[in-house]
């Protein structure tokens, strides 16, 4: 795709039902002694700049200066490095400002998606350094995953922004319908194979009854019963556009253990998404054990939330 096509974002649910991406916003930490931008903070700067361009969107760049509990100022180099990323950005053609703030970063993000319209909020998955326990997901990352009515793009430390191949978890309905969509038009921009997993499940009452009656009638009907599925992935894709079929891989287990072993076997670039809201709406569930278990994936990740999604903070 030529550097300036416009990219269409299409949703299936009217919270999201946009024509493409207009305002991103960015969380940018720096490092509390030497002020400069974390490894996680400049690759979500990257990645936004590379979407920006590719849909004409502004980028908000948001530094809070709160930090455990304390705000911390921000000195000469710190100013520097914020403004040096303004300066790079505009000088991509980008519509770009600087927005710094003393409250939580994760709250400041988050009222930008409620008070400001932000489309996207892009942060950065913690580094090596900054996550020895291998925790990746940091309490920023977390609390936006949960709470932020936005997509929330949570980007790898260091990668390159080279997407050859994206995964999308869909549980076939609304929101993942619309993780659907989003994957694909991030596949057809960046020219990535799509590949599709989904946790499916059997009926235990009619395992038992053939199981005890015919062993290998109920292993021909669990057969029929996969393809079914694989079918009912396939056909939930029929309007994406997508230049070849995905590749669709099928779970009998947990949602979090079919997403964490297909992650390890593809190692894919991005793992595209849906939540759970906290009221108990429809959509793969990114409660504390998937929150944990997302922490640990080397990915980065998009994470959207159903339609009707309640926010549990009050915009201003």
């Amino acid at each position: 795709m030529p550097l300036g096509t416009p990219l269409r974002f299409f949703s299936g649910t009217a919270t999201y039902a946009m024509e493409r991406i207009l305002d991103m916003w960015v969380g940018v930490e720096l490092q509390p002694r030497s002020q400069e931008v974390s490894q996680g903070s400049r690759g979500a700067f990257n990645q936004a700049m590379a979407l920006a361009c590719q849909v004409g969107a502004r980028i908000t760049i948001m530094h809070s200066t709160w930090h455990e509990g304390r705000t911390v100022p921000i000195g000469d180099a710190g100013k520097a490095a914020l403004d040096a990323m303004v300066t790079e950005a505009i000088g991509a053609g980008l519509r770009t400002r600087l927005e710094v703030t003393d409250q939580r970063p994760w709250l400041a993000l988050l009222r930008a998606a409620l008070n400001e319209s932000a489309d996207l909020i892009l942060v950065g998955k913690r580094d090596r350094l900054q996550a020895p326990s291998g925790r990746r997901l940091g309490s920023v990352a977390t609390k936006l995953v949960r709470k932020c009515p936005a997509p929330v793009w949570v980007v790898k430390p260091g990668h390159d922004l080279e997407h050859k191949l994206i995964l999308v978890a869909t549980d076939l309905t609304g929101v993942g319908d619309q993780a659907l969509r989003w994957s694909a038009s991030l596949a057809r921009w960046r020219g990535a194979a799509l590949h599709i997993v989904h946790a499916w499940r059997h009926d235990s009452e009619a395992q038992e009854r053939f199981q005890g009656d015919d062993p290998e009638a109920w292993q021909e009907e669990l057969s029929n019963l996969r393809e079914e599925t694989r079918v009912a992935v396939l056909e939930r894709c029929g309007n994406l556009d997508l230049p070849a079929p995905p590749t669709v891989h099928l779970s009998r287990k947990s949602p979090a253990r079919a997403i964490k072993e297909t992650v390890g076997h593809l190692v894919p670039d991005l793992l595209v998404l849906g939540s759970l809201s906290r009221a108990g709406r429809a959509g793969i569930f990114v409660g504390e054990t998937a929150e944990r278990l997302m922490g640990r994936l080397g990915c980065s990740l998009l994470v959207l939330k159903p339609d009707g999604f309640e926010c549990p903070v009050a915009a201003d």
